[in-house]
């Protein structure tokens, strides 16, 4: 593996409790589990800290990374940091959940170089969270905000979620408010997604939930760019909102196409142009490790047709777009401009508003379009 890589992502796959909603892999924490997560997990980073890197970014997601033991979390740390060659500007961010943090932890974070937090708000609201599963109420949820602006933090995002069933355009506009009310400067959106295998689709499939209007979700996305626009925050990808100098650099990474090396159970890499992922099962991600050999599975190698596809896939989600090269796939694009779904500047092309709520069905389209014409794949796009 000679592939440079910049970008480090670290998954830890406990949680206290999974969420109704949650389709990712995630087990219940235990301390005899978290020990064996942490012996795999150092024989990993010492194989890989090997290959050819210096890191601008470490992503530490999960999962719930801050449901660590002090201990494990401390372990975790400094091997990372004993390992790994960090640049002096590194961005180090660490996903924390309320009511799974207090001042020792948060000041382990700190001392061990952690400089971004990224929290699992969701809501404000506790009927929302409650139907969520989440494991902390609203005040807790801004307790933990307050906690963490006192221990000294001042990169901070927080995650929230619209289109929750009962949820409406008024709770989620409070939830807003009250959000940035705090110096947060950074906000992720994402739309609630229902999953296979959860209980909340169980639950919408028993007609015991149900989900807003798809107008009244529409209506949410739409609010909330306007509002946290007003109040500096800049939409500079679909679901993410940042404060000038604060956008995520690691996501940008992944939106760059760019290396990066991702370990732990259940995480992704692309190295030498090739996606590979680890098994989403912590003993056979162990059982892989015995040997002294990586536990990665190969999903598939980015052939030019591939690459293509992503770039435009991943800088179509991103503020500044991509730059269409191929004169087959700009004049395809001119359809969606008449659509009001992108905005075409020259070869810049980007996503309204409007085209940002219907980017799925939109993909769709265009990678379909790029699988199926000779003259796309052979010239080019690039990204901002």
């Amino acid at each position: 593996m000679n592939d440079f890589f910049s970008s480090l992502y670290v998954h830890v796959p406990f949680c206290i409790k999974k969420c109704r909603y949650c389709g990712f892999f995630s087990i219940r924490w235990t301390q005899e589990l978290e020990d064996l997560y942490l012996q795999g997990i150092i024989k990993e980073i010492l194989i890989t800290s090997q290959f050819p890197h210096s890191l601008k970014t470490i992503y530490i997601g999960g999962g719930t990374p801050s449901c660590l033991s002090n201990k494990g979390l401390i372990n975790l740390l400094e091997k990372i940091g004993a390992e790994y060659r960090k640049e002096k500007e590194c961005e180090f961010t660490v996903e924390i959940n309320p009511a799974t943090v207090n001042p020792e932890k948060l000041r382990i974070l700190k001392e061990m170089g952690v400089n971004r937090l990224s929290i699992g708000v969701q809501s404000l609201e506790d009927r929302e969270l409650r139907i969520l599963g989440r494991i902390h109420d609203s005040k807790q949820a801004l307790d933990t905000l307050r906690l963490v602006i006192e221990e000294g933090f001042e990169n901070i995002s927080a995650d929230l979620i619209y289109g929750i069933p009962f949820q409406s355009i008024d709770s989620w506009r409070k939830t807003l408010r009250e959000l940035t009310k705090l110096p947060i400067t950074h906000i992720s959106l994402y739309e609630l997604s229902v999953e296979e295998n959860t209980e909340l689709k169980n639950d919408i499939e028993l007609r015991i939930l149900s989900l807003p209007r798809d107008e009244d979700t529409v209506e949410m996305y739409f609010s909330a760019t306007d509002f946290l626009g007003e109040r500096g925050f800049i939409k500079y990808e679909i679901s993410n909102f940042a404060r000038s100098s604060h956008e995520c650099l690691h996501n940008l990474n992944y939106w760059r196409i760019k290396p990066y090396l991702g370990i732990g159970p259940s995480s992704h890499s692309l190295l030498n142009r090739r996606r590979l992922h680890n098994p989403s099962d912590l003993f056979l991600y162990l059982d892989s490790l015995k040997s002294g050999k990586l536990a990665w599975k190969e999903d598939y190698e980015l052939t030019p047709t591939e690459e293509l596809k992503e770039k435009v896939f991943l800088g179509l989600r991103t503020k500044g777009g991509i730059i269409v090269k191929s004169r087959c796939l700009l004049s395809f694009f001119r359809d969606f401009e008449r659509e009001q779904l992108v905005k075409i500047s020259g070869e810049r092309v980007s996503l309204t508003d409007k085209g940002m709520v219907l980017s799925n069905e939109l993909f769709v389209r265009v990678l379909s379009h790029i699988e199926n014409c000779l003259f796309c794949k052979q010239e080019s796009v690039s990204l901002s």
